[in-house]
């Protein structure tokens, strides 16, 4: 079974391919016609035995997912696009309200997104290129990419290039990266700060090999598929 999804294509692949992290949103719906979708959170699963869920949002105190009954899971990765079906082995409402589905033997996944994007909290300088005046931000969203930082004042039009330096590990190994990046997108119009989305320009091939390396190292540690 093909578990390289650089193709693009819709895949049977299998669901530790996809190094799911707890809180992932799912929409599930019962196989029936009419079914109502239900919002849901990924929370762990065990190879090859189940796959535990809650309902989330509006749905958090509702356990009306069926014991028996068939149910299609939708998601998305960050990265690429999955769904299966499969039928509920049990529902608990305490410690709180959860369900345990089969573990599928396949998926169906299709990546729409060359790069994972990570959820961070990362501390980060930025400043104008080739200028020494750092401002404090933090990254928010981070791909091999680029990277979406949260900035307390104004950086620039859309285009503008900076350096922006932030912290990363590498085998035991703290170190800096020193990045240029170009200014694609913001959250606000006027001159104040805000979300600032951000295209990392002439990456070096060491500097990639870094990014990607940890973005893989986060993705593992987070990944909550446990084999027996």
């Amino acid at each position: 079974m093909p578990d390289d999804l650089n193709s693009g294509e819709l895949l049977d692949v299998s669901l530790k391919t996809l190094r799911l992290r707890p809180g992932i949103v799912l929409n599930i719906q019962r196989m029936r016609e009419g079914a109502p979708v239900i919002g849901a959170q990924f929370i762990a699963a065990i190879q090859g035995k189940g796959v535990m869920l809650t309902p989330s949002g509006t749905d958090g105190h509702k356990t009306e997912i069926i014991i028996g009954e068939e149910y299609l899971i939708q998601g998305f990765t960050g990265q690429t696009d999955f769904s299966f079906t499969a039928p509920v082995l049990n529902v608990f409402k305490a410690p709180f309200a959860h369900a345990l589905i089969a573990y599928p033997a396949t998926v169906k996944a299709k990546e729409v997104r060359k790069s994972m994007r990570m959820k961070t909290a990362l501390p980060a300088t930025i400043s104008p290129l080739g200028q020494k005046n750092p401002l404090k931000v933090s990254i928010v969203d981070l791909s091999a990419d680029g990277a979406m930082i949260s900035s307390p004042s104004f950086l620039g039009g859309v285009g503008s290039l900076f350096d922006l330096v932030f912290p990363i590990k590498f085998d035991d190994v703290h170190t800096s990266l020193h990045i240029v990046a170009k200014l694609r997108h913001r959250t606000s119009t006027d001159k104040e700060g805000g979300k600032i989305g951000l295209s990392f320009e002439n990456l070096s091939w060491e500097h990639k090999l870094l990014l990607n390396h940890f973005l893989g190292r986060i993705t593992e540690e987070n990944s909550f598929v446990v084999e027996l």
